[in-house]
């Protein structure tokens, strides 16, 4: 039979939504306790991006049935090439439907329930293109560009790795609201430091950034860059358990050697991830210990 009901009428319910497509990349997205989004369970998730994805969900309807004649062409198309939508609320699945190309005159999108036999054209009122684009499975347009984006109390510890002056190095336990310990590179406890100074470091971790991704990158490019000479490394372990470490790197073409005369530097992401960071940004955490 058909089934012809897309659209999630309350999306304020919804708690998870796996997307994965017809070569295996899936994308799991979740929602945490504090209402923060997470991509495959390990990164912040771009608020915007989930947003648009549920409202599109909320108001995506049917513009019409596939002609009878086109119907099992396209539901090979929807076979090979599409993307299968899994939305649950309250951990339960409530619905499975499969999003398909863009029609000829780009107005609207193949898209299938699980279990119908009849393929529709889908579209979002007031809205022109396909809706396919909004249910990619690329990870990492997903992902927030925030790379620390954690209140004081989602942290437990931060190390840092001076590479200039390895002695130099520090880590800060987060014991309770304005509650600090100081840790010298042999991590003996400091035993005076400037509390407030300490505060403001760590509430550096709130909003920080990258610019892009570095296009067209491997993973040995990728380790040659994290295994060169660093300016700094952050190690934060947050209470949830998860752990997101930056290294900071000269690019090698910039000549300047003073850091407030080099605009952009290289960032690694968890050993993983290439991405070029604002030095005014991240210029309040190049912090050593004598700073304390």
């Amino acid at each position: 039979g058909e089934l012809r009901d897309f659209s999630i009428a309350d999306t304020a319910k919804v708690d998870r939504i796996f997307l994965v497509d017809k070569e295996s990349r899936a994308v799991d997205l979740t929602r945490s306790e504090n209402n923060q989004w997470l991509v495959n369970g390990q990164y912040n998730a771009d608020k915007h991006s989930v947003n648009r994805l549920l409202e599109t969900m909320k108001r995506m309807t049917i513009k019409n049935p596939v002609a009878r004649s086109a119907q099992e062409n396209i539901l090979k198309r929807l076979a090979t090439k599409s993307v299968k939508v899994e939305v649950y609320q309250g951990l339960s699945l409530e619905k499975v439907y499969y999003i398909g190309g863009v029609t000829q005159n780009q107005q609207g999108t193949y898209a299938m329930i699980e279990g119908s036999d009849k393929p529709f054209v889908i579209e979002m009122p007031g809205f022109r293109g396909y809706l396919s684009s909004r249910f990619h499975t690329n990870e990492r347009t997903w992902r927030s560009p925030r790379i620390f984006a954690f209140n004081e109390s989602d942290i437990n510890e931060i190390s840092v790795n001076v590479g200039r002056v390895s002695s130099q190095s520090f880590s800060v336990k987060v014991k309770g609201k304005n509650n600090y310990e100081l840790y010298n590179n042999t991590h003996a406890l400091a035993k005076q430091f400037d509390t407030i100074v300490v505060r403001r470091f760590v509430r550096e971790f709130n909003r920080k950034f990258f610019s892009s991704y570095v296009p067209f990158v491997n993973k040995e490019m990728v380790d040659s860059v994290y295994q060169s000479p660093y300016l700094y490394r952050y190690n934060v372990s947050l209470n949830d358990g998860r752990q997101v470490s930056l290294s900071i790197h000269k690019i090698k073409d910039y000549v300047a050697d003073e850091l407030d005369e080099v605009s952009l530097l290289n960032g690694i992401i968890n050993k993983t991830d290439w991405v070029n960071i604002q030095t005014h940004i991240f210029a309040p955490m190049f912090k050593e210990l004598d700073d304390f």
